[in-house]
């Protein structure tokens, strides 16, 4: 759908400059009516290409840099006999399925502890006229954790403890360094100092919770996936 908004605009104006070089060729030949009319309708074929082509590029702009990727599902169970102990099962959009942490036979797992989680990934933005013409944002997910919300105290600085796991081994070459050294030459970013690198978002965790993780063209979002995230995120669904 979205060629047809470059395709248009292409075809006008092929047909404006067509009529409008013909018309001039005809206004040399001292042909007035017929130079005048075509040259008219040529120009007003280019008018209608250029009106054509800033509505596509608006509506492409708005599309693109709006877009949301589903990342994944993210849904809790409270560990029997443990006070606010939880596995996590990430349901990914590849179909890949992770319950975290995985069970050991010695029974020593270390699961999620806290009343609230967070996950976070790295990130890789490009410029807006790069992401008009197709290049999506890309990310890695990084880590999970469990995590207390009165972790801190407003009277000084405190040590906080959480337990979390990382999300990704490195297959080989690091891209995500990569892009930061060098993202600049390629139109990745900017600088670092503008553009985003990582996103990581937090929420209420509790038992039979679920959410869906959600990549926009800047950062991660976390949106409610059953009535309880609605209620411990004070929404309400419609």
């Amino acid at each position: 759908m979205g060629l047809i908004w470059w395709v248009l605009p292409a075809l006008t104006g092929a047909v404006g400059l067509m009529l409008s070089f013909a018309g001039l060729g005809r206004l040399l030949k001292l042909r007035l009516a017929a130079g005048g009319f075509r040259f008219l309708f040529g120009i007003g074929f280019l008018g209608m290409a250029g009106v054509t082509t800033l509505a596509g590029l608006n509506m492409q702009t708005w599309k693109r840099l709006t877009l949301e990727q589903e990342v994944a599902n993210i849904s809790f169970d409270a560990v029997e006999g443990v006070e606010n102990a939880y596995q996590v099962t990430l349901k990914l959009t590849d179909g890949e399925i992770r319950v975290l942490p995985e069970p050991v036979e010695d029974g020593d797992t270390q699961y999620f502890i806290g009343d609230e989680f967070s996950i976070g990934a790295q990130v890789i933005t490009f410029e807006p006229v790069a992401q008009m013409l197709g290049y999506d944002s890309v990310y890695r997910l990084d880590f999970l954790e469990g995590r207390s919300a009165a972790r801190y105290t407003t009277e000084s600085v405190t040590q906080a403890t959480s337990t979390g796991i990382k999300l990704y081994e490195n297959p080989g070459i690091d891209v995500y360094a990569l892009a930061k050294a060098q993202g600049k030459r390629f139109g990745v970013s900017a600088s670092q100092q503008k553009q985003k690198f990582g996103s990581a978002v937090y929420a209420p965790m509790a038992d039979n919770l679920e959410y869906r993780l959600i990549m926009s063209q800047t950062a991660l979002v976390l949106e409610p996936g059953n009535n309880a995230a609605s209620r411990a995120l004070g929404q309400t669904e419609e």
